[in-house]
């Protein structure tokens, strides 16, 4: 459960930076060429990496955390 909750998170947290991010590029383009560029779909794409990501930096996190404690009760 706490897998498929990270990759909901991922997804809608991916998609979010995905508009940002080509609304940045945008602004960007406009400034330096005078023509709107970017990169179709880029929410899709952020948002399909993020919900691979996440999961895998919460996995690691919470491997750190159990190794932390069990080297505070062994001492």
């Amino acid at each position: 459960m706490r897998i498929f909750s990270a990759m909901i998170v991922g997804l809608v947290g991916g998609f979010i930076v995905g508009i940002a991010l080509s609304s940045f590029i945008g602004v960007i383009g406009m400034t330096l060429f005078d023509k709107p560029i970017g990169v179709k779909y880029l929410s899709f794409y952020t948002s399909f990496i993020c919900a691979i990501v996440v999961p895998i930096m919460d996995r690691k996190s919470i491997k750190k955390k159990k190794r932390r404690v069990y080297y505070v009760f062994s001492v």
